[in-house]
Protein backbone atom coordinates (compact mmCIF):
# COMPACT_ATOMS: atom_id res chain seq x y z
CA UNK A 1 0.00 0.00 0.00
CA UNK A 2 1.15 3.28 -0.97
CA UNK A 3 2.48 5.63 1.91
CA UNK A 4 0.59 8.49 0.80
CA UNK A 5 -2.39 6.24 0.61
CA UNK A 6 -2.03 5.25 4.51
CA UNK A 7 -1.48 9.06 5.26
CA UNK A 8 -4.57 10.07 3.67
CA UNK A 9 -6.84 7.37 5.66
CA UNK A 10 -4.94 8.09 8.83
CA UNK A 11 -6.34 12.11 8.11
CA UNK A 12 -9.53 10.56 7.98
CA UNK A 13 -9.18 8.59 11.01
CA UNK A 14 -8.15 10.84 13.18
CA UNK A 15 -10.34 13.75 12.61
CA UNK A 16 -13.53 12.01 12.71
CA UNK A 17 -12.65 10.53 15.52
CA UNK A 18 -11.49 13.69 17.64
CA UNK A 19 -14.68 15.81 16.01
CA UNK A 20 -17.25 12.71 17.14
CA UNK A 21 -15.22 10.85 19.77
CA UNK A 22 -16.69 12.45 22.65
CA UNK A 23 -20.42 12.34 21.78
CA UNK A 24 -19.90 8.47 20.93
CA UNK A 25 -17.67 8.11 24.66
CA UNK A 26 -20.88 9.47 26.16
CA UNK A 27 -23.45 6.95 24.17
CA UNK A 28 -21.01 4.10 24.59
CA UNK A 29 -20.32 4.80 28.81
CA UNK A 30 -24.04 5.31 28.79
CA UNK A 31 -24.64 2.65 26.39
CA UNK A 32 -23.03 -0.37 29.09
CA UNK A 33 -25.55 0.81 31.61
CA UNK A 34 -28.71 0.91 29.91
CA UNK A 35 -28.19 -2.75 29.65
CA UNK A 36 -28.86 -2.72 33.38
CA UNK A 37 -32.23 -0.24 32.59
CA UNK A 38 -34.77 -2.66 34.04
CA UNK A 39 -32.21 -3.70 36.98
CA UNK A 40 -31.78 0.51 37.70
CA UNK A 41 -35.37 1.20 37.59
CA UNK A 42 -36.11 -1.33 40.03
CA UNK A 43 -33.15 -0.44 42.42
CA UNK A 44 -34.11 3.29 42.76
CA UNK A 45 -38.08 2.61 41.99
CA UNK A 46 -38.92 -0.58 43.70
CA UNK A 47 -42.45 -1.72 42.09
CA UNK A 48 -45.32 -1.91 44.89
CA UNK A 49 -45.38 -4.90 46.37
CA UNK A 50 -48.49 -7.11 46.02
CA UNK A 51 -51.52 -5.42 48.32
CA UNK A 52 -54.79 -7.70 49.47
CA UNK A 53 -56.87 -4.32 48.04
CA UNK A 54 -56.06 -5.08 44.72
CA UNK A 55 -57.42 -8.41 42.52
CA UNK A 56 -55.29 -10.70 41.06
CA UNK A 57 -57.83 -11.69 38.44
CA UNK A 58 -56.68 -9.78 34.83
CA UNK A 59 -59.60 -11.09 33.02
CA UNK A 60 -61.82 -9.57 35.49
CA UNK A 61 -60.07 -6.57 35.42
CA UNK A 62 -59.91 -6.28 31.25
CA UNK A 63 -63.50 -6.83 31.23
CA UNK A 64 -64.45 -4.54 33.85
CA UNK A 65 -62.71 -1.60 32.23
CA UNK A 66 -64.18 -2.22 28.70
CA UNK A 67 -67.85 -2.30 30.23
CA UNK A 68 -66.88 1.10 31.80
CA UNK A 69 -65.48 2.26 28.43
CA UNK A 70 -67.29 0.43 25.24
CA UNK A 71 -66.40 3.41 22.99
CA UNK A 72 -62.88 3.51 23.50
CA UNK A 73 -60.79 3.40 20.80
CA UNK A 74 -57.00 3.04 19.80
CA UNK A 75 -54.69 0.77 21.89
CA UNK A 76 -55.15 -0.75 25.68
CA UNK A 77 -52.38 -2.93 27.33
CA UNK A 78 -52.71 -5.59 29.88
CA UNK A 79 -50.08 -5.93 31.55
CA UNK A 80 -49.59 -9.67 33.31
CA UNK A 81 -47.78 -9.69 36.43
CA UNK A 82 -43.80 -9.86 36.55
CA UNK A 83 -40.94 -8.06 38.16
CA UNK A 84 -41.82 -4.59 37.76
CA UNK A 85 -45.78 -5.23 38.96
CA UNK A 86 -46.94 -7.74 41.14
CA UNK A 87 -50.24 -7.55 40.19
CA UNK A 88 -51.74 -7.16 36.64
CA UNK A 89 -52.77 -3.52 35.42
CA UNK A 90 -54.11 -2.10 32.61
CA UNK A 91 -53.94 1.43 30.83
CA UNK A 92 -54.90 2.72 27.47
CA UNK A 93 -52.25 3.86 25.32
CA UNK A 94 -52.41 7.52 23.36
CA UNK A 95 -49.27 9.40 21.80
CA UNK A 96 -48.76 12.79 22.95
CA UNK A 97 -50.15 11.41 26.58
CA UNK A 98 -49.17 10.06 30.02
CA UNK A 99 -50.89 6.65 30.07
CA UNK A 100 -53.05 6.29 33.25
CA UNK A 101 -52.89 2.87 34.72
CA UNK A 102 -55.46 1.00 36.37
CA UNK A 103 -55.93 -1.98 38.88
CA UNK A 104 -59.00 -3.85 40.30
CA UNK A 105 -60.03 -3.18 43.37
CA UNK A 106 -61.37 -6.64 45.66
CA UNK A 107 -64.37 -4.49 45.82
CA UNK A 108 -65.03 -4.75 41.52
CA UNK A 109 -64.34 -1.35 41.23
CA UNK A 110 -61.71 0.02 38.51
CA UNK A 111 -58.44 2.03 41.02
CA UNK A 112 -56.30 4.18 39.52
CA UNK A 113 -52.79 2.77 40.07
CA UNK A 114 -49.70 5.48 41.40
CA UNK A 115 -47.31 4.29 39.07
CA UNK A 116 -44.76 6.56 37.68
CA UNK A 117 -44.61 7.67 34.13
CA UNK A 118 -42.55 5.83 31.57
CA UNK A 119 -40.21 8.17 30.50
CA UNK A 120 -40.06 9.16 34.46
CA UNK A 121 -38.02 6.53 35.21
CA UNK A 122 -33.88 6.34 35.97
CA UNK A 123 -33.83 3.33 33.26
CA UNK A 124 -35.39 5.57 31.03
CA UNK A 125 -32.86 8.41 31.65
CA UNK A 126 -30.43 6.33 31.17
CA UNK A 127 -31.77 5.08 28.29
CA UNK A 128 -31.98 8.92 26.68
CA UNK A 129 -28.87 9.46 27.69
CA UNK A 130 -27.11 6.68 25.55
CA UNK A 131 -29.70 7.09 22.34
CA UNK A 132 -28.56 10.90 22.77
CA UNK A 133 -24.98 10.86 23.09
CA UNK A 134 -25.51 13.20 26.06
CA UNK A 135 -26.22 15.80 24.09
CA UNK A 136 -29.08 17.99 26.24
CA UNK A 137 -31.51 18.66 23.32
CA UNK A 138 -34.76 16.88 22.60
CA UNK A 139 -34.63 12.99 21.39
CA UNK A 140 -36.41 13.69 17.86
CA UNK A 141 -33.39 16.00 17.44
CA UNK A 142 -30.88 14.10 18.90
CA UNK A 143 -31.35 10.68 16.88
CA UNK A 144 -30.92 12.11 13.65
CA UNK A 145 -27.50 13.36 14.84
CA UNK A 146 -26.38 10.21 16.30
CA UNK A 147 -27.03 8.24 13.23
CA UNK A 148 -24.73 10.96 11.37
CA UNK A 149 -22.03 10.91 13.82
CA UNK A 150 -22.53 6.66 13.47
CA UNK A 151 -22.35 6.93 9.78
CA UNK A 152 -18.85 8.95 10.75
CA UNK A 153 -18.05 6.12 13.18
CA UNK A 154 -18.16 3.87 10.62
CA UNK A 155 -15.95 5.35 8.48
CA UNK A 156 -13.47 5.98 11.48
CA UNK A 157 -13.39 1.98 11.43
CA UNK A 158 -12.58 1.46 8.08
CA UNK A 159 -9.94 4.02 7.52
CA UNK A 160 -8.43 2.83 10.80
CA UNK A 161 -8.32 -0.87 9.85
CA UNK A 162 -6.61 0.55 6.57
CA UNK A 163 -3.95 2.65 8.73
CA UNK A 164 -3.54 -0.40 10.80
CA UNK A 165 -2.77 -3.21 8.30
CA UNK A 166 0.60 -2.67 7.76
CA UNK A 167 1.75 -3.40 11.11
CA UNK A 168 -1.76 -5.74 11.91
CA UNK A 169 0.54 -8.91 12.73
CA UNK A 170 3.48 -7.35 14.36
CA UNK A 171 1.91 -4.82 16.66
CA UNK A 172 -1.62 -5.98 17.63
CA UNK A 173 -0.72 -8.05 20.69
CA UNK A 174 2.49 -6.09 21.53
CA UNK A 175 1.64 -3.56 24.65
CA UNK A 176 4.67 -1.44 25.56
CA UNK A 177 3.66 -0.02 28.81
CA UNK A 178 6.57 2.70 30.02
CA UNK A 179 7.51 6.00 29.45
CA UNK A 180 6.54 6.55 25.77
CA UNK A 181 2.92 7.67 26.48
CA UNK A 182 1.89 7.98 22.44
CA UNK A 183 3.33 4.19 22.36
CA UNK A 184 1.34 3.09 24.82
CA UNK A 185 -2.02 4.58 24.32
CA UNK A 186 -1.21 3.39 20.30
CA UNK A 187 -1.32 -0.15 21.34
CA UNK A 188 -3.91 -0.09 23.86
CA UNK A 189 -5.81 1.63 20.98
CA UNK A 190 -5.40 -0.79 18.27
CA UNK A 191 -5.82 -3.59 20.36
CA UNK A 192 -9.27 -2.28 21.83
CA UNK A 193 -10.36 -1.65 18.51
CA UNK A 194 -9.39 -4.54 16.70
CA UNK A 195 -10.27 -7.03 19.53
CA UNK A 196 -14.11 -5.64 19.31
CA UNK A 197 -14.06 -4.64 15.76
CA UNK A 198 -17.30 -7.16 15.00
CA UNK A 199 -19.48 -5.39 17.59
CA UNK A 200 -18.43 -1.55 16.77
CA UNK A 201 -19.46 -2.51 13.02
CA UNK A 202 -22.73 -3.79 14.37
CA UNK A 203 -23.19 -0.74 16.85
CA UNK A 204 -22.13 1.89 14.27
CA UNK A 205 -24.42 0.37 11.08
CA UNK A 206 -27.34 -0.29 13.28
CA UNK A 207 -27.25 3.21 15.12
CA UNK A 208 -26.78 4.87 11.86
CA UNK A 209 -30.24 2.74 10.64
CA UNK A 210 -32.15 3.44 13.97
CA UNK A 211 -31.08 7.75 13.96
CA UNK A 212 -31.70 7.94 10.40
CA UNK A 213 -34.91 5.30 9.99
CA UNK A 214 -37.52 8.48 9.25
CA UNK A 215 -35.09 9.54 6.34
CA UNK A 216 -35.11 6.35 4.92
CA UNK A 217 -38.47 5.66 4.87
CA UNK A 218 -39.02 9.03 3.12
CA UNK A 219 -36.86 8.35 0.74
CA UNK A 220 -38.26 5.02 0.16
CA UNK A 221 -41.95 6.26 0.17
CA UNK A 222 -40.85 8.76 -2.18
CA UNK A 223 -38.29 7.10 -4.56
CA UNK A 224 -39.05 3.51 -4.58
CA UNK A 225 -42.62 2.18 -3.95
CA UNK A 226 -44.88 3.40 -6.74
CA UNK A 227 -47.80 3.59 -4.14
CA UNK A 228 -46.02 4.77 -1.64
CA UNK A 229 -44.41 2.67 1.79
CA UNK A 230 -47.60 2.60 3.70
CA UNK A 231 -49.41 1.17 0.90
CA UNK A 232 -47.01 -1.56 0.06
CA UNK A 233 -46.67 -2.28 3.66
CA UNK A 234 -50.67 -2.42 4.37
CA UNK A 235 -50.41 -4.51 0.89
CA UNK A 236 -47.68 -7.35 1.53
CA UNK A 237 -48.89 -8.00 5.55
CA UNK A 238 -50.76 -10.68 6.53
CA UNK A 239 -54.66 -9.95 6.62
CA UNK A 240 -55.31 -8.62 10.29
CA UNK A 241 -58.63 -10.64 11.62
CA UNK A 242 -61.04 -8.58 13.66
CA UNK A 243 -62.90 -9.60 16.60
CA UNK A 244 -66.13 -8.15 17.90
CA UNK A 245 -66.21 -7.90 21.41
CA UNK A 246 -68.49 -10.68 22.56
CA UNK A 247 -66.02 -12.41 20.49
CA UNK A 248 -62.69 -12.14 22.77
CA UNK A 249 -61.06 -14.66 24.83
CA UNK A 250 -59.88 -13.85 28.19
CA UNK A 251 -56.56 -12.73 28.43
CA UNK A 252 -55.02 -15.64 30.60
CA UNK A 253 -56.67 -18.16 27.96
CA UNK A 254 -54.92 -16.50 24.56
CA UNK A 255 -51.56 -16.32 26.76
CA UNK A 256 -52.29 -20.13 27.64
CA UNK A 257 -52.75 -20.41 24.08
CA UNK A 258 -49.48 -18.17 22.98
CA UNK A 259 -47.71 -20.60 25.05
CA UNK A 260 -48.89 -24.11 23.64
CA UNK A 261 -47.93 -22.24 20.00
CA UNK A 262 -44.73 -20.93 21.31
CA UNK A 263 -43.72 -23.03 24.31
CA UNK A 264 -40.33 -20.88 24.81
CA UNK A 265 -42.25 -17.44 24.62
CA UNK A 266 -42.90 -15.83 28.08
CA UNK A 267 -45.95 -13.06 27.83
CA UNK A 268 -45.72 -10.19 29.48
CA UNK A 269 -48.55 -8.46 28.04
CA UNK A 270 -51.53 -8.06 25.79
CA UNK A 271 -52.43 -5.12 23.89
CA UNK A 272 -56.37 -4.97 21.95
CA UNK A 273 -55.71 -2.26 19.10
CA UNK A 274 -59.97 -1.22 19.24
CA UNK A 275 -61.48 -0.71 15.80
CA UNK A 276 -64.59 0.35 14.71
CA UNK A 277 -66.09 -3.05 14.13
CA UNK A 278 -63.55 -5.11 16.69
CA UNK A 279 -59.89 -5.28 17.93
CA UNK A 280 -56.94 -7.27 16.96
CA UNK A 281 -54.04 -8.25 19.54
CA UNK A 282 -50.22 -8.62 19.76
CA UNK A 283 -48.91 -10.45 23.06
CA UNK A 284 -45.67 -9.05 23.56
CA UNK A 285 -43.05 -11.48 25.57
CA UNK A 286 -39.67 -12.81 25.61
CA UNK A 287 -37.61 -15.46 24.68
CA UNK A 288 -33.86 -14.65 25.30
CA UNK A 289 -32.77 -18.06 23.16
CA UNK A 290 -33.19 -15.88 19.97
CA UNK A 291 -33.31 -12.32 19.01
CA UNK A 292 -36.12 -10.53 19.66
CA UNK A 293 -37.69 -7.33 17.42
CA UNK A 294 -37.89 -4.83 19.51
CA UNK A 295 -35.05 -3.39 22.30
CA UNK A 296 -36.00 -6.26 24.64
CA UNK A 297 -38.88 -8.15 23.67
CA UNK A 298 -40.85 -9.73 20.76
CA UNK A 299 -44.16 -9.70 19.87
CA UNK A 300 -47.03 -12.39 18.68
CA UNK A 301 -50.36 -11.31 16.60
CA UNK A 302 -53.22 -13.32 17.79
CA UNK A 303 -56.36 -13.96 16.83
CA UNK A 304 -58.78 -12.51 19.50
CA UNK A 305 -61.67 -15.04 18.81
CA UNK A 306 -59.46 -18.28 18.51
CA UNK A 307 -56.23 -17.39 20.08
CA UNK A 308 -54.33 -18.20 17.10
CA UNK A 309 -50.84 -16.36 16.31
CA UNK A 310 -51.91 -15.11 12.79
CA UNK A 311 -48.59 -13.73 12.21
CA UNK A 312 -45.36 -14.96 13.82
CA UNK A 313 -42.97 -12.57 11.40
CA UNK A 314 -41.92 -11.02 15.40
CA UNK A 315 -41.80 -13.96 17.58
CA UNK A 316 -38.72 -14.41 18.02
CA UNK A 317 -36.79 -17.61 16.70
CA UNK A 318 -39.29 -17.70 13.75
CA UNK A 319 -38.22 -17.74 10.22
CA UNK A 320 -39.82 -14.95 8.13
CA UNK A 321 -39.11 -12.62 5.42
CA UNK A 322 -35.23 -11.53 4.86
CA UNK A 323 -35.61 -7.73 5.73
CA UNK A 324 -37.87 -9.11 8.87
CA UNK A 325 -34.50 -11.44 10.14
CA UNK A 326 -32.14 -8.28 9.71
CA UNK A 327 -34.43 -6.36 11.62
CA UNK A 328 -34.76 -8.67 14.31
CA UNK A 329 -31.17 -9.40 13.74
CA UNK A 330 -30.16 -5.22 13.99
CA UNK A 331 -32.16 -4.71 17.23
CA UNK A 332 -30.98 -7.72 19.19
CA UNK A 333 -26.87 -7.24 18.13
CA UNK A 334 -27.39 -3.44 19.13
CA UNK A 335 -29.24 -4.22 22.48
CA UNK A 336 -27.56 -7.36 23.64
CA UNK A 337 -31.33 -8.87 24.44
CA UNK A 338 -30.29 -12.45 23.32
CA UNK A 339 -28.34 -14.79 25.46
CA UNK A 340 -29.37 -13.57 29.15
CA UNK A 341 -27.01 -12.40 31.85
CA UNK A 342 -24.21 -13.66 30.15
CA UNK A 343 -24.53 -11.84 26.74
CA UNK A 344 -25.86 -8.24 29.45
CA UNK A 345 -22.47 -8.50 30.96
CA UNK A 346 -20.26 -8.74 27.42
CA UNK A 347 -22.48 -5.79 26.19
CA UNK A 348 -21.50 -3.85 29.08
CA UNK A 349 -17.83 -4.78 29.15
CA UNK A 350 -17.66 -3.90 25.44
CA UNK A 351 -19.99 -0.62 25.93
CA UNK A 352 -16.80 0.62 28.82
CA UNK A 353 -14.21 -0.77 26.70
CA UNK A 354 -16.03 1.23 23.26
CA UNK A 355 -15.50 4.26 25.87
CA UNK A 356 -12.05 3.91 26.52
CA UNK A 357 -11.49 2.97 22.84
CA UNK A 358 -12.58 6.66 22.09
CA UNK A 359 -10.76 7.90 24.95
CA UNK A 360 -7.49 6.33 23.68
CA UNK A 361 -8.01 7.93 20.29
CA UNK A 362 -7.82 11.88 21.64
CA UNK A 363 -5.16 11.04 23.80
CA UNK A 364 -3.44 9.94 20.70
CA UNK A 365 -4.03 13.02 18.61
CA UNK A 366 -2.93 15.10 21.98
CA UNK A 367 0.31 13.18 22.68
CA UNK A 368 0.84 13.72 18.70
CA UNK A 369 0.44 17.58 18.85
CA UNK A 370 2.19 17.72 21.98
CA UNK A 371 5.41 16.39 20.71
CA UNK A 372 5.61 18.59 17.38
CA UNK A 373 5.20 21.47 19.66
CA UNK A 374 8.43 20.81 21.79
CA UNK A 375 11.75 22.21 21.26
CA UNK A 376 15.17 19.89 20.54
CA UNK A 377 16.60 18.80 23.61
CA UNK A 378 18.82 21.48 23.77
CA UNK A 379 16.42 24.25 23.25
CA UNK A 380 13.22 25.31 26.10
CA UNK A 381 10.10 23.67 25.65
CA UNK A 382 6.96 25.22 23.48
CA UNK A 383 3.45 25.44 25.99
CA UNK A 384 1.13 23.43 23.89
CA UNK A 385 -0.94 25.14 21.32
CA UNK A 386 -4.27 26.61 22.48
CA UNK A 387 -6.27 24.51 20.70
CA UNK A 388 -4.57 21.22 21.75
CA UNK A 389 -4.99 22.27 25.61
CA UNK A 390 -8.67 22.87 24.84
CA UNK A 391 -9.28 19.37 23.20
CA UNK A 392 -6.42 17.60 26.35
CA UNK A 393 -9.14 19.36 29.11
CA UNK A 394 -12.70 18.58 27.03
CA UNK A 395 -11.45 14.88 26.87
CA UNK A 396 -10.38 14.81 30.04
CA UNK A 397 -13.89 17.03 31.29
CA UNK A 398 -15.99 14.78 29.44
CA UNK A 399 -15.12 11.19 30.09
CA UNK A 400 -14.43 11.70 33.48
CA UNK A 401 -17.81 13.93 33.76
CA UNK A 402 -19.54 11.57 32.64
CA UNK A 403 -18.26 8.79 34.35
CA UNK A 404 -18.41 10.65 37.58
CA UNK A 405 -22.28 11.88 37.06
CA UNK A 406 -24.19 9.01 35.90
CA UNK A 407 -23.71 6.62 38.91
CA UNK A 408 -23.68 10.11 41.43
CA UNK A 409 -27.37 10.57 39.39
CA UNK A 410 -28.84 7.08 40.06
CA UNK A 411 -27.52 7.16 44.02
CA UNK A 412 -29.50 10.21 44.46
CA UNK A 413 -32.14 8.97 42.82
CA UNK A 414 -32.25 5.64 44.90
CA UNK A 415 -32.85 8.23 47.83
CA UNK A 416 -34.95 10.76 46.80
CA UNK A 417 -37.14 9.17 44.46
CA UNK A 418 -39.72 8.31 47.17
CA UNK A 419 -40.37 11.93 47.66
CA UNK A 420 -39.55 13.37 44.51
CA UNK A 421 -42.50 13.87 42.52
CA UNK A 422 -40.52 14.49 39.00
CA UNK A 423 -37.15 11.98 39.06
CA UNK A 424 -36.31 13.15 35.43
CA UNK A 425 -36.02 16.64 36.34
CA UNK A 426 -33.64 15.80 39.25
CA UNK A 427 -31.81 13.58 36.81
CA UNK A 428 -31.30 16.33 34.03
CA UNK A 429 -30.17 18.37 36.70
CA UNK A 430 -27.84 16.18 38.62
CA UNK A 431 -26.20 15.10 35.78
CA UNK A 432 -25.55 18.02 33.33
CA UNK A 433 -24.71 19.93 37.10
CA UNK A 434 -21.76 17.27 37.67
CA UNK A 435 -20.82 17.32 34.37
CA UNK A 436 -20.42 21.12 33.61
CA UNK A 437 -18.88 21.18 36.74
CA UNK A 438 -16.01 18.83 35.92
CA UNK A 439 -15.51 20.16 32.36
CA UNK A 440 -15.34 23.79 33.61
CA UNK A 441 -12.13 21.88 36.07
CA UNK A 442 -10.82 20.81 33.75
CA UNK A 443 -10.71 24.31 31.03
CA UNK A 444 -9.88 26.23 34.84
CA UNK A 445 -7.18 24.14 35.75
CA UNK A 446 -5.72 22.37 32.61
CA UNK A 447 -5.33 18.75 31.91
CA UNK A 448 -2.27 17.82 34.43
CA UNK A 449 -3.44 19.76 37.24
CA UNK A 450 -7.15 18.56 36.93
CA UNK A 451 -6.92 14.90 36.42
CA UNK A 452 -5.72 13.46 39.52
CA UNK A 453 -8.44 15.28 41.52
CA UNK A 454 -10.96 14.06 38.75
CA UNK A 455 -9.97 10.42 38.94
CA UNK A 456 -10.57 10.45 42.55
CA UNK A 457 -14.10 12.66 42.83
CA UNK A 458 -15.02 9.91 39.56
CA UNK A 459 -13.85 6.86 42.11
CA UNK A 460 -16.12 8.50 44.80
CA UNK A 461 -19.27 9.17 42.41
CA UNK A 462 -19.22 5.21 41.62
CA UNK A 463 -18.43 4.17 44.80
CA UNK A 464 -22.01 6.02 45.90
CA UNK A 465 -23.83 3.10 44.28
CA UNK A 466 -22.63 -0.08 46.12
CA UNK A 467 -22.93 2.23 49.44
CA UNK A 468 -26.07 2.70 48.73
CA UNK A 469 -26.67 -0.64 47.91
CA UNK A 470 -25.31 -1.89 50.94
CA UNK A 471 -27.41 0.84 53.24
CA UNK A 472 -30.42 1.10 51.71
CA UNK A 473 -30.86 -2.58 50.10
CA UNK A 474 -33.51 -2.77 47.11
CA UNK A 475 -34.26 -5.13 44.33
CA UNK A 476 -31.42 -5.98 41.66
CA UNK A 477 -28.87 -3.48 42.98
CA UNK A 478 -26.31 -6.22 43.07
CA UNK A 479 -25.06 -6.15 39.43
CA UNK A 480 -25.20 -2.51 39.47
CA UNK A 481 -23.65 -2.05 42.20
CA UNK A 482 -20.80 -4.86 41.00
CA UNK A 483 -19.88 -2.79 38.13
CA UNK A 484 -19.66 0.57 39.79
CA UNK A 485 -17.75 -0.80 42.52
CA UNK A 486 -15.39 -2.13 40.07
CA UNK A 487 -15.25 1.03 38.32
CA UNK A 488 -14.43 3.26 41.50
CA UNK A 489 -11.84 0.63 42.76
CA UNK A 490 -10.01 1.43 38.54
CA UNK A 491 -10.55 5.02 38.90
CA UNK A 492 -9.12 4.96 42.04
CA UNK A 493 -5.91 3.20 40.99
CA UNK A 494 -5.52 5.58 37.99
CA UNK A 495 -5.94 8.32 40.40
CA UNK A 496 -2.96 6.77 42.68
CA UNK A 497 -0.87 6.12 39.43
CA UNK A 498 -1.66 9.32 38.42
CA UNK A 499 1.05 10.50 41.60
Amino acid sequence: MKAQTVKDYLAVHTWVGILCGLVLYIAFYAGAFSMLEAEITRWTQPPAPASSAVSNDGDALAATFFDAHPDVKGRVRLRFPGPDNAQPALAQLERGQDAVWWQLGSDGQLRRMDAPREDDTSGNFVDYLHRKGGLPIPLEVAEPVIGLVSLAYGLALVSGIVVLLPSLVKDLFYLRLGANLKRMWLDVHNLLGVASLPFHLVIAFSAAVFGLHDMVYLAQDKFIYRDGLSATVARDSVPRPLAARADWLPPSEIKRRVQEQAPHFQPLGLDYVVQPGGAVAAVGGIDERNFQRASRYGLAFVNLRTGEIYDRTYVPGESGHASSALLSSLFSLHFGSYGGDTVRILYVLLGLSGALLFYTGNLLWIETRTKRARKPQDGPAMERPRHVRVVSALTLGVSLGCAAALPATLALAHWLAPVVSDLDTLHQGAFYGLFAACIAWALWRGTAQAARGLLWFTALCNALVPLAAVLRPGPDGVLLGAVCALLALFFAWVGWRQR
